[in-house]
């Protein structure tokens, strides 16, 4: 037997041992991926702007300013899309310019908005990516973090087509994790970016997924995760859609509580 678990440990790399991945929900879509040694921070640097969702806290935000537990040492900012309850400029300029460990990466909308609206921005553009919108599915590392991101439309249809909604698969870890945004559930668009090929560990949707035929059709066939968790619930629960959520997807879960987390081993 000690032979058995000396050879176990020999196989698997060495950088994976030991790595519990973990989700810690801030606000709204906003949430930070870590692992022992990588953190990733995604949609978590607003301010309470859409009052019937959920926002970081003063608290939170202090902490994240100031590189507290669990927000010290982070390593990539995702930015989805350019809306106030994802984004806001001034804070997320900060953020940057207090870390100079965290790079950002998020479409072209996001960086016109910080270059026009954060005075420091020469201080942290350096460490600013931004792609144009298109179809291809880039995968870049940055800073040891393997990062996939595509362009999806964001919902809401020809009304809000001019917003340049990211998605983001993750690998921390052994663990790949999609964020979504705020997409589009459009079937065709799925298809093309073939989310089932990268064997999604977790995928973090908009909640209304879980109680659309269309959403349903979405995670079942085009993401097909091994788990589910359900993100921008309103402040103003609804019984009705959680009690739909849990009917089609009993093991999921549906972020509702600042920082409270889920792991994964």
């Amino acid at each position: 037997m000690k032979r058995l678990v000396t050879i176990l440990i020999i196989i698997m790399p060495f950088h994976l041992l030991g790595q519990d991945l973990k989700i810690t929900y801030i606000a709204n879509e906003g949430v930070l991926i870590a692992n022992q040694n990588k953190k990733v921070l995604i949609d978590a640097l607003f301010d309470d702007f859409y009052k019937q969702y959920l926002s970081p806290s003063a608290e939170a935000l202090s902490k994240m300013m100031a590189s507290e537990n669990p927000f010290d040492g982070v390593d990539v900012v995702l930015t989805t899309h350019f809306h106030r309850d994802h984004f806001e400029a001034n804070i997320t300029g900060n953020f940057l310019k207090e870390h100079q460990e965290s790079a950002l990466l998020s479409s072209n909308q996001i960086k016109d908005e910080l270059q026009s609206k954060y005075v420091d921005y020469s201080s942290i553009e350096k460490r600013v990516k931004a792609h144009a919108r298109g179809v291809s599915t880039l995968k870049e590392e940055i800073n040891g973090v393997t990062v996939y991101s595509f362009f999806m439309y964001h919902a809401g249809g020809e009304r809000t087509k001019s917003i340049e909604n990211m998605g983001f698969i993750v690998e921390v870890g052994d663990k790949k994790i999609l964020h979504l945004g705020d997409s589009d559930m459009n079937p065709e668009r799925f298809r093309e970016v073939d989310l089932a090929k990268y064997e999604i560990d977790i995928a973090l949707v908009p909640y209304w997924y879980m109680t659309s035929d269309a959403g349903i059709d979405i995670i079942n066939n085009s993401i097909k995760p091994k788990q589910l968790i359900g993100v921008h619930y309103p402040k103003a629960p609804s019984k009705t859609a959680l009690d739909e959520i849990m009917k089609n997807y009993p093991k999921a879960r549906v972020f509702k509580e600042a920082m409270e987390s889920f792991s994964m081993k």
